[in-house]
């Protein structure tokens, strides 16, 4: 979200910016079939953001629904930078690093390479594919299932148990239970941006190819993603 202007009064300091219609929170829990409606467009423009902040120089490390905002044109905003990692000079980040090994996050959310931190702190660096993670996450929340609303993990011991399922089940065919119910795209793409291993999670270049977000004229969803709201405004 950008700041267009900043005034203090006596008491306050007061920064302005748009007006959001809501958080993706509050769709997901209010209405399923706008979220079904704009769950590709919402996808593919929060892929887009969070490639941008990589390009700055920051892993948001909170990327939630509720920290995803939709303003008046139902476009993507993303918000709450507070346990961000920010580099002391604006530079792009190189995916296969690893530039931190802080615990930051929500639970929900929070990749397995942040989690092994919390019981042996430090042990464990980690980059942007955590960001990917989070990604990975607010997509099968967006999905119109019976079970959205939870989420795919609700504590970090699902999350490990997760992890220990991938690897007795890797190198196999085998379709992580929750993922059943999803078409077979939304099901891949989600297999590679929940993969534990880090190097080997989908980022920004294999999202962007995958076929989930292929339309059937033969473009893709990224396609003028950012400029297909309520009006030719951009977003982010």
């Amino acid at each position: 979200m950008e700041l267009e202007m900043s005034f203090q009064t006596k008491n306050k300091i007061c920064f302005a910016m748009d007006l959001m219609t809501n958080g993706l929170l509050h769709y997901m829990e209010n209405d399923s079939a706008h979220c079904l409606e704009n769950a590709r467009r919402w996808n593919a423009q929060l892929a887009l953001g969070i490639n941008a902040l990589h390009n700055m120089g920051i892993i948001h490390r909170d990327i939630k629904s509720e920290n995803v905002l939709i303003d008046i044109r139902q476009n993507v905003r993303i918000a709450d930078f507070g346990l961000s990692y920010i580099t002391e000079e604006p530079k792009p980040l190189i995916p296969w690093w690893d530039y931190t090994s802080d615990v930051k996050g929500t639970i929900h959310c929070m990749a397995p390479e942040i989690l092994r931190n919390m019981k042996k702190p430090g042990s464990m660096k980690y980059g942007t594919p955590v960001d990917w993670w989070a990604f990975g996450c607010v997509l099968y929340e967006l999905m119109p299932l019976p079970d959205h609303k939870a989420g795919l993990f609700d504590s970090a011991d699902a999350i490990m148990e997760y992890v220990s399922w991938h690897s007795k089940h890797y190198g196999t065919f085998d379709l992580f239970p929750a993922f059943h119910q999803l078409d077979p795209p939304m099901a891949n793409l989600l297999v590679g941006l929940l993969n534990p291993l880090a190097l080997l999670r989908y980022g920004f270049r294999q999202v962007t190819t995958h076929r989930y977000f292929s339309n059937e004229d033969g473009t893709s969803e990224f396609n003028g993603a950012c400029s297909r709201g309520r009006s030719n405004l951009t977003c982010l």
